[in-house]
């Protein structure tokens, strides 16, 4: 039920483009009706909005902890809790409200004293982080394979807000505002943590040139 799902990545030109590699395919289709029903009682209804909605929190969920288990976990915990209380869903967006569990969730693991996430490595089942580069040569992969490593990593540093809001903005694809309602802070603390995850993300690549040449190197 809360497998993987594979993303088609984005080709990138510079390190200050490197967090567009996340696959963004969540359409959030208009769930009003799921929801009106899933309020009263209509099990289908939210079941329809565990199919809708499972991948994109799944993925959420294991770029914060780190772990395919506890991630699983997470994500059918906040379904479980969002079940319950669907009831007491009037005017806010259940996209946002569903996410806003589940990062509560993540919190809460971490609280519990539980081992700061790793984010997985790449394979072919999981939705993390491509660069859209054909690899058929053995050096190739070995390269991409790095790239992909020190990516991941200058995630993993990230203080927990920023990661969860540049998750949130450059793997599930929300706007800005529906992070806002997510998260429960301003438009603009978004945009800064948003901003500040982006720059220690180029910063800690840029520390690594001989992967990540920067642009003004390659023209030279």
């Amino acid at each position: 039920m809360w497998g993987d799902a594979r993303g088609e990545y984005i080709r990138v030109a510079s390190v200050g483009n490197l967090l567009e590699m996340f696959p963004s395919k969540d359409k959030n289709p208009d769930d009003r009706d799921l929801v009106s029903r899933a309020r009263r009682g209509d099990r289908e209804a939210f079941t329809q909005l565990i199919v809708q909605y499972q991948v994109p929190l799944y993925n959420m969920a294991l770029r914060m902890v780190g772990g395919r288990e506890d991630a699983a976990d997470i994500s059918q915990e906040a379904f479980l809790r969002a079940w319950e209380k669907i009831r007491t869903l009037r005017d806010a967006p259940f996209k946002s409200w569903l996410f806003q569990i589940a990062v509560n969730l993540c919190y809460d693991h971490f609280r519990r004293g539980r081992r700061y996430g790793v984010m997985p490595e790449d394979d072919q089942a999981s939705n993390v982080i491509g660069l859209g580069i054909a690899t058929p040569d053995p050096q190739e992969h070995a390269e991409a394979s790095e790239r992909h490593r020190l990516v991941r990593e200058s995630i993993e540093a990230l203080e927990h807000d920023m990661r969860v809001a540049i998750v949130l903005r450059d793997v599930n694809g929300m706007a800005y505002d529906e992070i806002a309602g997510v998260l429960r802070v301003p438009l603009g603390t978004v945009k800064s943590r948003i901003a500040r995850a982006r720059a220690q993300v180029q910063e800690r690549l840029q520390r690594h040139p001989e992967v990540f040449p920067r642009e003004d190197a390659r023209a030279e």
